[in-house]
């Protein structure tokens, strides 16, 4: 396993034997595969997705794929819930909903998308605090000083689970519900969707070829074993 600076950059099934010549045939088949699968996300207008950005890897004795962009390796393998430290200070872009049209009306020269279901989102931009700031706000008539919104920091607690006699069974009564852990700039993890393994794996299958292993290689050299 690599660290947490050493993400994957390809991934590659090992078949004894395999020519270079069918070894590309079979990564192209692969990345086909993938593509069929991959996450879309929603896209603006000119946008290309990470789908699009996988590229066929071979060599003699196995074939694969490569990508582009790091997060594609957590889409693929998964990522367990964490706080994003690194955003601390930093202006992030962020695409919102704006069914009623508040948003464009504040900034008419925002950029927009449709996503497709229909909903329309606008580009806005967020500066997250640095750790440990404050600020002062004012409700109620009251001015009280708070954290500010750093990630870590405490935020909304919308949901907690129903006190007793009402709790669910093996929960505790009051507790903060999993989908709202009560932390400011807290990713939720991702499930990974294992769609360049489907492809590597539906490719081979449908040329009669017997998969040896699948590993992911990282940029150190590491091999990281898949299946």
């Amino acid at each position: 396993m690599g660290t947490k600076y050493d993400i994957p950059e390809c991934m590659y099934a090992k078949v004894k034997g395999l020519d270079a010549a069918r070894a590309h045939q079979l990564a192209v088949l692969a990345v086909q595969q993938a593509r069929t699968v991959a996450p879309k996300g929603y896209l603006a207008v000119g946008e290309k997705g990470m789908a699009s950005r996988l590229v066929p890897y071979s060599g003699h004795g196995y074939y694969g794929i490569r990508w582009v962009d790091q997060y594609a390796w957590f889409q693929e393998h998964g990522a367990s819930p964490f706080t994003m430290s690194s955003l601390a200070g930093k202006t992030i872009p962020m695409w919102i909903k704006d069914q009623t049209g508040s948003e464009r009306i504040q900034n008419p020269k925002a950029e927009t998308r449709v996503r497709p279901d229909g909903v329309t989102e606008v580009l806005i931009f967020r500066k997250v605090a640095k750790k440990g700031a404050r600020k002062m706000v004012t409700k109620g008539g009251k001015t009280k000083n708070v954290p500010a919104s750093f990630p870590g920091a405490p935020g909304r607690i919308g949901l907690r689970e129903a006190r007793h006699p009402f709790t669910s069974p093996g929960k505790a009564g009051g507790a903060i519900a999993p989908t709202n852990v009560g932390v400011r700039w807290r990713n939720p993890g991702l499930n990974g969707l294992h769609f360049m393994q489907h492809g590597i794996t539906t490719a081979g299958l449908g040329q009669g070829i017997v998969i040896s292993t699948i590993v992911a290689r990282h940029p150190s050299g590491q091999e990281e074993l898949i299946a």
